[in-house]
């Protein structure tokens, strides 16, 4: 008898190709082996005495019969069935897209993007990208908690979140990369936030005022040719012949640089994980403060665009600063 698609009795999980499964010697039922141990006896033992045959059982009942294989999708990333019609997996959160077996562009094994030929925009109408509201994402938080909690690209978040929560496996942020401490001072990690711009902030300060301020004409004129001519190995010479103080701090905002790049691959790499750490955190407290969380989750919850905004120009105005100081000196 055929075991793919029929139901163990005791999780009622469907069996799939590869399950390890052991059958009844009374009545033929098939059990996952570790669900036959757990129980130590067949789901049907109390019908045995009645001449029970398992295989006339599942004809006659329709939570045990097979089913058609193009009624679900399979995820191509960690094989659970999805419902026909699903936006994204319900176990990992990959895009399923809404087609059957047969056309599914992710039905393969090369992870590919969402890419859904006869729905290129259902995404956007699945704010929950897939994932059940209910479903606990830790600490006592569900995803539907930390989706009013976000607000502010949803599906994105959930997607990450999920990811991290299942397989520990990131997101890099370009946007966290791009603006480092504005963009976490913009989800309203500010902690995180504000150490991350007062680096940066001391950085392009040091850097602006050696490169203004802190080295001799000489080195400014090899740094900032006035012919037009920018050639790396020539400065590179050239800067050889500069006294220790202009080498030392050439090098010196040479590092500036480097840390800031530093700066921004860090909160890159983190910034999601960081954010779902915050989310479950400001969640949590919330919950046990008050009996009626929600209003409190959505009003701590979002952006804070005007800070980052600020931020971002506070740097700007630092880069530029001492074009006009140096007018007056």
């Amino acid at each position: 008898m055929e075991f793919n698609n029929l139901k163990c009795p005791v999780c009622d999980e469907r069996f799939k190709d590869g399950d390890d499964i052991v059958v009844c010697p009374e009545c033929g039922a098939p059990h996952h082996r570790a669900c036959y141990e757990i129980e130590n006896h067949c789901a049907f033992e109390d019908k045995h005495g009645e001449g029970f045959d398992f295989k006339s059982y599942s004809s006659e009942n329709p939570d045990t019969e097979e089913f058609d294989a193009d009624d679900v999708v399979i995820c191509p990333r960690c094989k659970t069935e999805n419902e026909k019609g699903s936006f994204y997996c319900k176990s990992c959160g990959f895009p399923v897209g809404f087609q059957d077996n047969h056309s599914n562009p992710y039905n393969n094994t090369n992870n590919q993007p969402f890419n859904n030929t006869s729905n290129p925009f259902a995404a956007a109408f699945d704010p929950m990208a897939g994932v059940n509201p209910n479903e606990d994402m830790g600490d006592g938080v569900t995803a539907g908690d930390i989706s009013k909690f976000v607000k502010n690209n949803t599906p994105y978040f959930i997607r990450v979140f999920k990811n991290i929560k299942d397989f520990n496996k990131g997101k890099f942020s370009f946007c966290a990369f791009i603006f480092s401490g504005g963009y976490l001072l913009y989800r309203k990690m500010y902690k995180l936030g504000t150490l991350f711009t007062f680096l940066s902030v001391m950085l392009v300060i040091a850097e602006t005022y050696i490169l203004n301020f802190a080295i001799s004409d000489q080195a400014k004129s090899i740094l900032y040719p006035t012919n037009g001519s920018y050639s790396y190995t020539k400065i590179f010479n050239s800067v050889q012949t500069l006294s220790f103080n202009d080498q030392l701090m050439i090098m010196i905002s040479g590092l500036c640089v480097m840390l800031t790049l530093a700066i921004k691959i860090l909160v890159g790499i983190y910034a999601n994980r960081w954010y779902f750490k915050h989310c479950k955190q400001k969640i949590s407290a919330i919950k046990k403060e008050t009996d009626d969380p929600q209003p409190f989750i959505e009003k701590v919850g979002g952006v804070n665009t005007a800070l980052a905004m600020s931020m971002l120009a506070v740097v700007v105005v630092l880069e530029f600063l001492p074009i006009p100081i140096s007018i007056f000196i």
